[in-house]
């Protein structure tokens, strides 16, 4: 081995010494979520796991955080803080029970406030974006109480009156240990990652924003105002990202990584697919809904990834001048240029 792979050795084996994986069952692809363990004098989990109603049985989920913290000889109790990437139930399912063992929980500070939001505006603004997507009837009807369901649920997991706002403008300071702090929307509007030096190595917590095998959903608002932004959006948190100094990756999925920057690239070719693929199906079928231009591209819409995903890129072709459209009823029906 040289000086500089022993070198590298040493940083590694200083990192993953310092910091611990705990993974939690979710019923999705790739069928995990992890949050991490950060060792020191005020330790910090960053995320929280999924909720038990994701976990399986009533308590699965809290089980797997007390077991995945009884690895490294630690406990809920002994978790100082939790440092939350974004607002989604699998990244927050067990906030409840580190509160109630005393953690203190930070979180994206636009994302407590749009939890604060009037239910009757929001589901205002549901029916209009779903609508438009194409949705109607009973399928309309589910997809906003679904939303619905999810913004109550995230409400009462992060506990909005006494969790603590990360302001993504300046850098996070908890306890002895300071985190850069970068904006990443995209996969959700909010959506923040963090990068700290451990062990003399520089290190970033990307939650779903930067994953080696896949690309996670670009979901941004769900079907909100704003869900046409989201593949923009996603092209604007790799620009940002492109500013890291990071050279280990810990993602909310998949396995750790180095050499962000050819992930981030990684990340970008997957969108410029998303898009060509999303033009082609819509060429297949023109005028058509999104609704339609998904099923186009993927067949199976039971879940709404693709429906997000095909909005978000049609928002981004549109504003290319490669789609445009026309609504009818409230319902967009798109072309091609």
């Amino acid at each position: 081995m040289t000086p500089d792979a022993s070198c590298r050795a040493v940083r590694d084996d200083a990192v993953h010494s310092r910091i611990h994986r705990l993974e939690f069952d979710v019923p999705w692809p790739p069928k995990h979520v992890a949050a991490y363990l950060l060792e020191g004098p005020e330790p910090i989990l960053i995320d929280a796991g999924a909720p038990d109603e994701t976990g399986g049985s009533e308590h699965e989920g809290e089980s797997e955080l007390r077991e995945g913290l009884a690895e490294y000889d630690y406990e809920p109790a002994d978790v100082d803080h939790v440092v939350v990437t974004h607002i989604h139930s699998d990244h927050i399912g067990q906030l409840p029970a580190l509160r109630a063992a005393g953690a203190t929980v930070h979180a994206p500070k636009a994302g407590i406030e749009r939890l604060e939001g009037d239910l009757d505006a929001v589901q205002s603004g549901l029916r209009e974006t779903a609508t438009s997507a194409g949705y109607s009837g009973d399928a309309l009807e589910t997809v906003i109480e679904e939303e619905l369901d999810s913004r109550r649920r995230d409400r009462r997991l992060v506990e909005r009156e006494t969790a603590q706002p990360i302001d993504p403008s300046e850098p996070l300071s908890i306890g002895d240990r300071e985190f850069t702090v970068f904006e990443t929307p995209g996969h959700e509007i909010d959506h923040l990652c963090f990068e700290t030096t451990i062990g003399g190595t520089d290190v970033l917590f990307a939650g779903d924003a930067l994953i080696e095998p896949f690309r996670a959903g670009a979901f941004q608002v769900g079907f909100h105002p704003g869900a046409y932004d989201a593949v923009e959006a996603y092209y604007e948190a790799m620009d940002r990202l492109t500013e890291t100094t990071a050279t280990h990756v810990f993602p909310g999925h998949g396995p750790v990584f180095e050499d962000p920057q050819r992930v981030v690239e990684t990340t970008r070719e997957r969108l410029d697919t998303l898009l060509e693929e999303t033009a082609s199906a819509l060429a297949e079928i023109e005028p058509a809904t999104p609704l339609s231009v998904a099923e186009e591209r993927v067949g199976n819409v039971r879940y709404h990834a693709p429906v997000l995903d095909t909005l978000g890129a049609l928002g981004t072709l549109e504003k290319q001048g490669t789609v445009s459209y026309e609504v009818d009823d409230g319902v967009r029906y798109y072309e091609t240029q």
